[in-house]
């Protein structure tokens, strides 16, 4: 059966009635290569050695803090029982030194970036209170957490991050360890998805960037909530949709079909139940839950710009594209851009169109310069797939492995 079917047939997607089942045809999908993949750390282990040494050589490493409560604060996966051991070794029989503390029992170098960015966020938060010993005066003196930044991005900027201040509250600078590598600037809002028409938009408030749909609104969704620092999950697109439907009953299946029923409509347009956007998402959503983790949401016909008016009406085209076929944000800088190009972005009928070809690589050109991520499939890759249920396992495998590797790429097999 079709998988478009399949969700439209589901009242609620069961683990063994639903992607274990789909996920069969990953039988020919060497998950070992999955699974045991070396996550690559961006911050690379002789970065974190000089900060921890950095670290190390200015002396009071838990600023007022007693060991095991410092260990708490930067390393909250530590069981109780290992914080009860460093409790005993460190703050009542001083017989573990701070190396082993940091090299063994948080064990930095294994940590994943995501972690080791929160052992810093915490080691310089304001409220621990570091301090060193000054010999001329005989007493210790308060070492302020900007200087501590200072020592530790000295480092941490060689492989593209650095702590920044989140925010301020009094005097106390509280930071943050943000990627600096090149990104797209601003911040995530209105995320217009799941397009079958164009809408039609107002703003109720221009300075807050509300907006409101006053046609197609039944056409389309937006996500309206505030985008976490670390992206869209899929959990969070799930949890808001069922808000959205004022319903949690089978939600998850719910928010399947209505993103489905925005794609593929060249495809269905000709009779076909699925088509290339649909296998897209149905690899993303089985390989999700085969790991059984939560990935970034895969958003299907996002409205990447806008024109209130029609090309009829303005006279000429301002955007080449408005609408892009799925978007991932993995951060508020890190965003990826996927698109199935057929034959229609390069070729007039069957003749190829030097200028439609053209047109498509200036919108990419400026996309990437924007900061996005941008991957191309061409409509190629998925012929046959209709026809042939062994070529269409093929090709689900070969989109489960792009997944895998843009999911490395953005560290998320770690988190």
């Amino acid at each position: 059966m079709d998988w478009a079917e399949k969700i439209r047939g589901t009242t609620n997607i069961e683990k063994d009635d639903f992607y274990v089942q789909f996920y069969a045809i990953a039988r020919g999908v060497d998950m070992r290569c999955f699974s045991e993949a070396k996550q690559e750390h961006r911050i690379l282990d002789e970065t974190r050695r000089s900060i921890i040494d950095a670290l190390l050589a200015l002396g009071n490493l838990t600023g007022d803090k007693e060991y095991h409560e410092f260990a708490k604060l930067v390393c909250p996966s530590l069981d109780e029982g290992t914080i009860s051991e460093i409790a005993r070794h460190m703050d009542r029989f001083d017989d573990w030194p701070e190396s082993y503390l940091l090299d063994t029992v948080i064990d930095y170098l294994h940590l994943p970036d995501e972690d080791f960015c929160f052992l810093l966020e915490q080691y310089v938060n304001p409220n621990i209170h570091h301090s060193r010993w000054i010999a001329e005066e005989e007493r210790r003196g308060q070492i302020h957490n900007s200087e501590l930044v200072k020592v530790i991005n000295r480092y941490l900027s060689h492989d593209e991050y650095q702590l920044e201040i989140k925010d301020s509250i009094g005097d106390k600078d509280f930071y943050q360890c943000v990627s600096s590598r090149a990104g797209v600037q601003g911040t995530v809002k209105n995320i217009i998805f799941a397009a079958r028409y164009k809408p039609e938009i107002v703003f109720d408030d221009a300075l807050n960037n509300d907006i409101r749909i006053t046609k197609n609104a039944d056409k389309c969704l937006i996500y309206d909530r505030a985008i976490p620092q670390n992206g869209l999950l899929w959990s969070e697109l799930v949890e808001w949709f069922s808000a959205k439907t004022g319903s949690a009953d089978n939600v998850e299946n719910r928010l399947l079909r209505r993103l489905c029923d925005s794609l593929d409509d060249s495809f269905k347009a000709t009779g076909a139940k699925s088509g290339p956007e649909t296998w897209l998402m149905q690899a993303y959503y089985e390989l999700m839950k085969s790991f059984g983790m939560d990935f970034p949401a895969l958003l299907p016909q996002v409205y990447l710009y806008y024109d209130p008016l029609t090309q009829t009406q303005r006279g000429y085209k301002l955007f080449e594209h408005q609408k892009m076929d799925f978007l991932m944000v993995f951060s508020h800088r890190n965003r990826v851009v996927i698109e199935i190009d057929g034959k229609q972005h390069y070729a007039e009928g069957d003749i190829a169109s030097p200028r439609l070809y053209s047109e498509m690589v200036k919108a990419q050109r400026e996309l990437s310069l924007y900061g996005y991520d941008v991957y191309r499939f061409g409509g190629y890759e998925f012929a046959n797939a209709a026809e042939s249920d062994r070529v269409k396992q093929e090709l689900l495998k070969k989109l489960k492995e792009f997944f895998v590797r843009l999911f490395q790429k953005y560290n998320v097999l770690e988190r």
